[in-house]
């Protein structure tokens, strides 16, 4: 048992650690019922201004028995962040001193991975501990696949953004306690060096707990008693499209003529949407929060290497692929939807009808393939298996065809192997995802950024939680970026498709319209 109060590890146990590890967590569990995800994210991650700051972060979930359901991570200050700068990874901060340098972000990543990767030190510690915490965007596949026609990049911002932990809070959401975490780093590899680590780790958990000790100024939103009909007419008004509605047609009917020419099976086109906001990030969360709960939220502030500010605020239904301690991994296939009925019986009655759908179950069964597929290439032969098929699953607004494909992870696979054998999705991409890939290259007007990619954790010890990118907001230069899209098969009805791509884009731009609107007191 962690005792409150208790550091871990004691001096004498951090010194013999040292000698191995470069980053080594020292925890400190404290009591603190009085207090949510969201006050300790204001309390330890905000400034003055209760406004977040590049390298803070919060992860949670809005969904019982999902996998952020028992705890809930804050991210207080990153020592660097693995970013992109021209093509090439770029440190933003101070990384460990060895840490790579050069290459491309995926090879940087790989290497960071293996030069800082180490064993789990404490089963008491969450799952969370030490490692890389951010976004790898949809277009760092072009460093794993050949992909010769990259869109334009309208947005410039960097293809990856991976903070390395410094200090973090885990929220356990059943008992109370918050673990403060103060990542201890032995720069030098002398015992001098792992003693100034370990006092300086100390002064960390000192700082985490008396800020946590302080009250926070509590803050209520209010709004107009018409802000429900306000910002539907925003969200009709407001919004606009990146890519011209007779071309996005045109593609559509482009996607089917290769399908039934064989190219492929299934295509995701995607097209972006976006608005001019005012909102700061954190009140846009809490009005995705409140809004579209989900499994997967996530709230991040990062900085380009020029130093602009930037945010992502998601609520994701779904995990691209999740590996524990014993390395197991599970892929989360989701596809088939129906929005949730106004009753239980018409909820019963939606989700027979998605089950009786053969269209929606052929697309399934095509996805599940591909995760089979995917997962083959890591795990020990004969280990690949599906452990749960085409289940109805039910979210706030719709409900979802779901499976888990799971296998044991080969000795000579690590977790950047796993992610590039799975990434990006199938759900996002389509099948053979390899042409599927090179196809929307050459449709999609502008790269899809962070859309589509995965959000998540890589820990030191091996484990890796990472979502798919999707019903996220970009803010960035006082506008809000949306993007969706829809899985297209031989007989899918254009409109159908575009409405379906509005559908999904909707709950986070009603976030960003919604903070606009609050009055905060």
């Amino acid at each position: 048992m962690h005792s409150l109060g208790t550091v871990t590890p004691s001096r004498e146990e951090f010194l013999q650690l040292a000698a191995e590890h470069r980053v080594i967590p020292v925890s400190m569990k404290v009591l603190a019922d009085s207090h949510t995800p969201l006050s300790i994210y204001r309390a330890l991650a905000c400034d003055d201004n209760q406004q977040g700051v590049p390298g803070t972060y919060l992860m949670e979930s809005a969904a019982p028995g999902a996998a952020w359901d028992r705890h809930s991570f804050i991210g207080v200050n990153s020592m660097a962040t693995l970013s992109e700068k021209d093509g090439e990874a770029h440190w933003i901060g101070t990384p460990p001193a060895g840490a790579p340098q050069e290459g491309t972000t995926a090879e940087i990543l790989r290497q960071t991975l293996e030069f800082l990767g180490q064993r789990a030190f404490a089963e008491q510690l969450p799952h969370l501990a030490s490692g890389l915490v951010g976004y790898i965007g949809w277009d760092v596949v072009r460093h794993w696949e050949k992909l010769p026609n990259p869109p334009q990049d309208d947005l410039g911002l960097p293809e990856m953004a991976m903070n390395l932990i410094s200090d973090l809070a885990v929220h356990d959401n059943r008992d109370g306690t918050v673990t403060l975490i103060a990542n201890a780093i032995n720069k030098d590899g002398q015992p001098t060096g792992a003693e100034r680590a370990y006092d300086d780790a100390l002064a960390r958990l000192a700082a985490m707990q008396h800020a946590l000790a302080r009250p926070v100024s509590a803050e209520v939103a209010t709004a107009e008693a018409d802000w429900g009909t306000q910002v539907e007419l925003d969200l009709a008004d407001k919004v606009t499209n990146s890519w011209d509605q007779n071309e996005y047609l045109a593609t559509l009917g482009k996607a089917k003529e290769a399908i039934v020419d064989g190219e492929v099976f299934q295509i995701v086109v995607s097209r972006r949407f976006e608005v001019e906001t005012g909102a700061d990030a954190l009140t846009v969360y809490r009005m995705l929060r409140l809004l579209n709960p989900s499994p997967y939220m996530y709230l991040m502030h990062f900085q380009t290497p020029e130093g602009e500010p930037y945010q992502v605020v998601g609520a994701s239904p779904e995990a691209l692929v999740t590996m524990d301690a014993e390395r197991t991994v599970v892929s989360h296939p989701i596809a088939g939807t129906r929005p949730r009925g106004k009753t239980p019986a018409a909820d019963q009655e939606l989700a027979e009808d998605l089950l009786a759908d053969q269209k929606e179950r052929a697309e399934h069964l095509m996805l599940v393939d591909l995760a089979r597929n995917d997962l083959a290439k890591v795990c020990e032969p004969g280990s690949v298996e599906v452990t749960r098929f085409m289940a109805v699953e039910h979210f706030s607004h719709v409900m979802h065809l779901t499976s888990h494909v799971q296998g044991q992870v080969a000795e000579t696979s690590s977790p950047y192997d796993v992610l590039a054998a799975t990434f990006p999705a199938g759900t996002l991409s389509g099948a053979p995802k390899p042409r599927a890939l090179q196809l929307l290259d050459e449709w999609e007007p502008t790269r899809r950024g962070v859309y589509g990619g995965v959000v998540g954790y890589f820990d030191l010890s091996g484990r890796m939680d990472v979502a798919i990118a999707i019903r996220t907001a970009v803010l960035s230069g006082g506008r809000a970026y949306v993007q969706s899209g829809g899985g297209i098969v031989a007989d899918s009805i254009d409109e159908d498709e575009r409405q379906e791509t509005v559908n999904k884009a909707a709950a986070p731009l009603r976030a960003v319209l919604a903070a606009d609107r609050l009055k905060v007191s």
